[in-house]
């Protein structure tokens, strides 16, 4: 089997070594030839160099493969994209080839892209997540599409991806380029999750008073039950590190948040498609607020600093917090993929969705089992409900900004308990004539209901 790569960056590298690995034959191209010498030498050194070829250009790319060709690019989302599949049809890529874009780019190009080259050749696309260490080991992918071009390739990517349990962690989870959406709701989700273990170290690091190895600890005990995840171990592992100086690590570094801005397209969608998702969204903003220096919006938006209180939590009971705010994170997730599923009619199998999830990448949890069970599952949680009602109100009282856990808690809250909805809908007719619905289903407005002699001015 025959494979192409163009862009041989930290992910395409890595990717490369794992398909090689796998027994593919590679034929690889980046416009700088230093990326293909180095990819050589690796692969030399692992005694695979045999079924690597560095080509100096597409036309050569094309020419080394056998039709029907399968073109994977790992270049970065934007023009880049259109511009490699623009030089392809050039060098003479066929109706029958199928290139596949496998980084961070927007669904909505993908959905474009698909129109746009429907007549020169199969588009698909695939989110990857796992970082380099998963897309040389085993990322997560999530494919998406049913060009006839996936049946020659599938089998290699179900070997070339993660596994968990004897299960590949490759999937086309839906039509069109639901992929990439499933790739930007499991950012987003993973921005929620290191937001919200962030805050939990914030309680109690700031909160209770405890140092960084303290909270380590703390997180170390966690991961040996049910709470075992990636994004908790690499943090446990972070706050143990230490300088020569025997200084904490994570005290020396800037407190500025970066993103590649899928975090925020998850929210944006989200709004778009009406679908509350508000602890991804609250993780988002929480990024941009440690930024706001740099804006220029700056000496508007920089308060004094205020001194926070100690307060004292039961470690069980935070520990069930933060078990519920996980789960309902991810619930989030999938709630908006499935109404994206819905709107666009990808039959996105959520099933399949969780399964590419469990190893390999970025968001892998053992707790995923239970957060395939759905709301049901959610709904027995009697204690670690009251937990996080606790928790958030303590975590509050501190002083202390915890935006995910905080939003966390009212989405459950709302969705669970009683709603001041119905005030804030007899407001919009009270000034707007927007009408209100009755408990019987009845749409009026309030003057249908009782007299309002004279509104006020």
């Amino acid at each position: 089997m025959q494979v192409a790569l163009v862009g041989l960056g930290v992910m395409g590298k890595n990717l490369a070594l794992n398909l090689i690995e796998k027994g593919l034959t590679l034929v690889a191209y980046d416009t700088n030839p230093d990326a293909g010498a180095e990819l050589i030498s690796q692969a030399q050194s692992l005694g695979i160099a045999e079924r690597l070829h560095i080509v100096s250009d597409l036309g050569d790319m094309i020419k080394r493969l056998e039709a029907p060709r399968s073109i994977l690019l790992l270049v970065p989302a934007g023009e880049l994209v259109d511009k490699v599949c623009s030089d392809l049809v050039e060098a003479g890529v066929e109706k029958d080839d199928i290139i596949v874009d496998c980084g961070n780019s927007n669904y909505k190009d993908g959905i474009a892209r698909k129109l746009k080259y429907q007549n020169k050749f199969e588009f698909a696309t695939m989110g990857i997540s796992g970082g380099a260490e998963g897309a040389r080991h085993g990322p997560a992918m999530m494919a998406s599409g049913s060009e006839g071009g996936w049946e020659r390739i599938e089998p290699w990517f179900e070997k070339v991806a993660a596994s968990y349990n004897g299960d590949s962690c490759f999937a086309r989870v839906g039509q069109s380029a639901s992929g990439h959406f499933v790739k930007m709701v499991h950012n987003g989700i993973e921005y929620a999750l290191m937001q919200l273990i962030a805050e939990v170290y914030q309680l109690l690091r700031f909160g209770t008073k405890r140092s960084p190895e303290e909270v380590a600890a703390i997180f170390r005990s966690w991961s040996e039950g049910r709470l075992n995840s990636y994004l908790l171990a690499i943090s446990a592992h972070i706050l143990e590190l230490k300088t020569e100086q025997d200084e904490a690590l994570v005290d020396l570094i800037d407190n500025k948040v970066g993103a590649k801005g899928t975090g925020l397209w998850t929210a944006q969608n989200a709004l778009e498609l009406g679908i509350a998702v508000p602890s991804l969204v609250a993780a988002v903003q929480a990024r941009h607020l440690t930024n706001t220096i740099d804006t220029h919006a700056a000496k508007e938006m920089t308060y004094q600093t205020k001194e926070t209180d100690e307060i004292n939590v039961d470690l069980d009971e935070l520990k069930d917090a933060f078990y519920l705010a996980s789960l309902l994170c991810y619930r989030q997730g999938l709630a908006l993929i499935k109404g994206a599923s819905r709107a666009h009619q990808w039959k996105v199998d959520l099933a399949k969705t969780l399964q590419t999830w469990r190893a390999g990448c970025i968001i892998r949890a053992d707790y995923l089992d239970d957060i395939a069970e759905g709301v049901e599952f959610i709904d027995t949680l009697s204690n670690e409900t009251k937990a996080l009602r606790k928790v958030a109100g303590l975590a509050v009282s501190s002083g202390l900004a915890f935006p995910v856990l905080s939003a966390t808690q009212n989405y459950i809250a709302t969705l669970s308990t009683a709603s001041n909805g119905h005030l804030v809908q007899a407001q919009r007719d009270y000034f707007g004539e927007h009408g209100i619905k009755t408990h019987q289903g009845e749409t009026c407005h309030l003057t249908d209901l009782v007299d309002i002699d004279q509104k006020v001015r």
